[in-house]
């Protein structure tokens, strides 16, 4: 149990289950997140033991996709980290591969508007390294009856702000998150397109795309959102 010292935190909206559901067991268990000793840890907390629940460890989101059935006792435990350049569209994901999982997303970092955002599109829980032992036990405690979280986020202007940035960083393509990175990192459309293995030509509209969709007129307010949000 020190283990988990670092480890936790949640933040919920609910999504209306009641507590007359009871305890779920969880048939199937599906992890795309890329460190063991966390998830090790879970595990312990909700009680799941590998020797008699499948558990199954991806190597990202592709894996993830279609890993396990579509169930409500199907729990799929996802951090952002694992999903390569896809980042808060990998919810939109998720949730088109499973519309009856429940879903478990973990942040490496106390971010409430990442949890707001991820609350609104098909989260159930959210747990956040960052927090305590007993409010990982909480969670736990809620993933284990089923019950999504009642806590609502507190929707201070910032929260809203950046879960309004993480729904449209959610609109980037694969490789536009990729290039928009790129810019983050200084690189030149030349550059880019060596990288990719592109033309300058695609490079640029790629990045008109990217600053029609973050409602950006100039390369560097995109920059200025990648820099504060990935």
């Amino acid at each position: 149990m020190l283990l988990l010292d670092d480890i936790g935190g949640e933040v919920r909206r609910g999504l209306g289950h009641s507590a007359e559901q009871g305890s779920v067991t969880y048939r199937t268990v599906v992890l795309a997140e890329p460190h063991p000793i966390f998830t090790e840890c879970l595990l312990n907390m909700l009680g799941i033991k590998r020797e008699y629940t499948p558990v199954l460890d991806c190597a990202g989101l592709e894996q993830l996709l279609s890993a396990a059935p579509d169930r409500e006792d199907t729990l799929l435990v996802l951090n952002l980290d694992a999903t390569s350049s896809r980042g808060s569209a990998a919810l939109n994901d998720v949730r088109k591969a499973y519309k009856h999982a429940r879903l478990v997303l973990i942040c490496d970092h106390t971010d409430d508007g990442l949890a707001h955002y991820a609350l609104g599109n098909g989260a159930d829980w959210v747990i956040y390294k960052t927090a305590s032992v007993s409010e990982l036990r909480s969670i736990s405690k809620r993933i284990k009856s089923g019950i999504s979280d009642e806590y609502i986020v507190a929707e201070s202007e910032e929260v809203l702000e950046r879960s309004g940035l993480y729904s449209k960083l959610a609109n980037l393509t694969p490789k536009q998150m990729t290039i928009l990175r790129y810019l983050r990192d200084g690189l030149l459309n030349k550059q880019i397109a060596y990288e990719l293995g592109l033309t300058e030509a695609t490079v640029k509209h790629h990045i008109s795309l990217i600053l029609k969709k973050l409602n950006c007129y100039r390369r560097t307010q995109a920059v200025a959102i990648a820099n504060r949000m990935m």
